[in-house]
């Protein structure tokens, strides 16, 4: 049988979590048949620890950003870091970004203000984008709908919402992102939105090190471990494992701008 290949396309390696074993992680996720890992930034310092981490490593790239929750750090000095780190070869994307209405780390207004900033960068960059939305989603949409025709693109990471909200986002040009929330047992309506959705806008991850999937919930997540939402959407859809793999690896690359074959 064919070998199984996966992409998570959104991971943390660079969180206090990993800090002892990054490297037995990232070699536990080649084994699992991992080859592409996109690691995101949630600071400007967190955002050069993954640019070197996917400077040293074949197969991982970065994405560098400022998360909702530090919407107050966004200031004119940050956006030019960010551009600056957006110009390095490894580096291919903008985030995560957005909107965290639910825990409010900032204000609405100051992350409001600062995700239509990145957006901005990104335009300028020409880099897709990476968007984080939590009990924000008429407002995330609301800001979207002014920047996407201007945007490389983009994708709504860690997606839970409704069938009709995955639809507005794909109208606007973003793909879908599931994670291990997938595997739980109360998301048959996110799993209905997994079957609904085409194929070719669908990507998997794993948030890593949150939101393990349900065979390892409790624990720390890692990137092996999406090819448990992988087997997940596989079985929602009624198709093999290697169908699925090969279409979220394919579609995680051309979002990325990257060629058919492994770094």
């Amino acid at each position: 049988m064919p070998e199984i290949i996966l992409a998570d396309s959104h991971a943390h390696l660079d969180m206090p979590e990993y800090r002892g074993d990054q490297e037995i992680v990232i070699g536990a996720a080649r084994e699992a048949g991992v080859r592409l890992i996109l690691n995101i930034g949630i600071s400007l310092e967190n955002s050069r620890e993954v640019l070197a981490t996917a400077q040293a490593h074949e197969g991982i790239y970065a994405a560098v950003g400022i998360h909702p929750h530090g919407a107050d750090t966004i200031t004119e000095a940050a956006a030019a870091e960010l551009t600056r780190l957006l110009a390095q070869p490894q580096v291919l994307a903008l985030g995560e970004i957005g909107l965290d209405f639910y825990r409010r780390r900032a204000p609405e207004a100051v992350q409001q203000e600062g995700f239509r900033r990145l957006l901005e960068v990104a335009r300028e960059a020409a880099k897709p984008v990476i968007i984080h939305t939590r009990e924000a989603t008429a407002k995330t949409l609301e800001i979207l709908r002014h920047y996407a025709p201007h945007l490389a693109g983009g994708v709504m990471h860690c997606f839970s919402g409704t069938y009709d909200e995955a639809r507005a986002f794909v109208d606007l040009g973003f793909l879908i992102s599931f994670s291990g929330v997938l595997t739980f047992p109360k998301a048959e309506g996110l799993r209905e939105t997994a079957r609904k959705l085409p194929l070719d806008l669908i990507l998997i991850e794993t948030d890593a090190p949150y939101l393990a999937p349900q065979a390892r919930r409790g624990k720390r997540n890692e990137p092996a471990y999406v090819r448990y939402t992988a087997e997940t959407l596989a079985q929602v859809r009624g198709l093999p494992l290697q169908a699925v793999a090969e279409a979220t690896w394919e579609n995680t690359r051309r979002w990325l701008g990257l060629d058919g074959g492994p770094r």
